[in-house]
């Protein structure tokens, strides 16, 4: 009687053992050492004619339809006009831009400024030859 106790136990014991050992899933929060990631912010996308450029303070400021915005730009902000790199300087007060950007800490930072060029206007069209006079 005292063997089949003895028995019960360690059989129990070992089932509690196994039961621990058992993997749960994958939580949504972190360990308690590691911080979450950030949620990576949507870039935005703002459209318009450049009223100024201030390549000293690195902004820009364009005139949407809603209104007149500030954009900081930096030394990772990709600037291009005819799909080439050009500096900030480049950008010439009324040229139509497309700017896309992200907010940081209340700022507009431009990640990107693409100067719209219009396209060439189409070659006319050549009118036929007159046939030739009898």
């Amino acid at each position: 009687m005292k063997l089949s106790r003895v028995i019960a136990f360690i059989a129990i014991c070992t089932g509690l053992v196994f039961a621990q050992a058992t993997t749960t899933p994958a939580s949504s929060t972190p360990p308690a050492g590691k911080a979450a990631a950030p949620a990576k912010a949507k870039d935005l996308i703002a459209r318009g004619e450049v009223v100024s450029v201030d390549a000293i303070a690195n902004t820009l400021i364009i005139k949407t339809k809603a209104a007149e915005d500030t954009f900081s730009v930096n030394a990772d902000t990709k600037i291009l006009s005819a799909g080439k790199a050009i500096a900030i300087g480049d950008l010439k007060t009324g040229a139509k831009v497309k700017v896309t950007y992200k907010n940081e800490e209340g700022k507009k930072v431009a990640l990107k400024v693409t100067e719209e060029i219009a396209k060439a206007a189409a070659a006319p069209k050549k009118e036929p030859a007159a046939p030739p006079a009898k």
